[in-house]
């Protein structure tokens, strides 16, 4: 899935700041990227299925929209159903939005009636990223901006196993966590996925060289968190999100058609 090209500033990085010791040597462990990225993707796709939220941080810059939802891993693209609150209205008030993708290039969108007129039994609305108009420009940069840290095997891991360097592993209670620096130009060098590729070039040409951040792993390999932070125009941003009942029942599907509202 294409991400948009906003999303790559709202959600990039990771830091190593651990105040814990340094794990001792346990066989469970990476000592490097790349076996960390095979390890993650591996035990994730066996679980096929998991719940995330993503909450803003009470300082700093990065995505200031709340948001939490499922996605489930398999066929084309991972599927996810979310809901975030956010302004959709210049100078309005957050309202609940709720974005649903289930293949490439296409999503849904949840829109409240009060503010878009819709029919009060059609709903949502169809994203069609072949659609060049301001608002699906603007909707699909909403979705994606939450699709790239929830459905982080499809942005993060390649991102990180193309330009990632490990830097410190620490025991954290029952958890395990890898801090990781990432150098975009080495990562963009590296990606063979066009769209990858563009979201990596948009940060180079911001001049953000790199970010660093934290992968955190429970005991049974299963992320339990992934932090990104980085500076951009002299301000750190932080981005979060964190991961739960894995392999849980997961069910995301399309709306139903008859609740779908035309855009003509």
């Amino acid at each position: 899935m294409r991400l948009a090209a906003t999303a790559i500033i709202a959600a990039l990085a990771l830091t190593a700041c651990s105040s814990s010791e340094p794990a001792s040597d346990t066989k469970s462990q990476h000592r490097d990227v790349q076996s960390l990225v095979a390890a993650v993707t591996k035990t994730a796709g066996e679980k096929g299925s998991y719940r995330f939220s993503i909450t803003p941080p009470p300082t700093g810059g990065g995505v200031r929209a709340p948001s939490s939802g499922s996605v489930r891993l398999g066929g084309e693209v991972p599927s996810m159903d979310a809901t975030t609150k956010r302004p959709v209205q210049t100078g309005g008030e957050a309202v609940d939005l709720r974005l649903v993708s289930t293949r490439k290039d296409i999503a849904f969108v949840k829109l409240p009636a009060a503010v878009f007129g819709l029919p009060a039994d059609k709903p949502w609305v169809e994203l069609d990223r072949r659609v060049d108009d301001d608002f699906t420009t603007t909707l699909l940069g909403f979705h994606d901006i939450v699709y790239q840290q929830a459905a982080f095997t499809t942005y993060h891991l390649p991102v990180i196993q193309a330009g990632g360097e490990l830097r410190l592993t620490a025991q954290v209670g029952g958890s395990t966590r890898y801090s990781i620096a990432v150098d975009y130009q080495k990562a963009y060098d590296n990606l063979t996925d066009e769209g990858l590729k563009a979201e990596v070039k948009l940060a180079l040409d911001q001049e953000v060289a790199g970010s660093t951040g934290e992968v955190e792993l429970d005991g049974s390999g299963l992320p339990i968190r992934i932090t990104f932070y980085t500076e951009f125009q002299g301000a750190q941003i932080v981005d979060e999100a964190r991961f739960s009942d894995w392999g849980s029942d997961v069910k995301v599907a399309a709306p139903n058609p008859a609740e779908i509202s035309s855009r003509k």
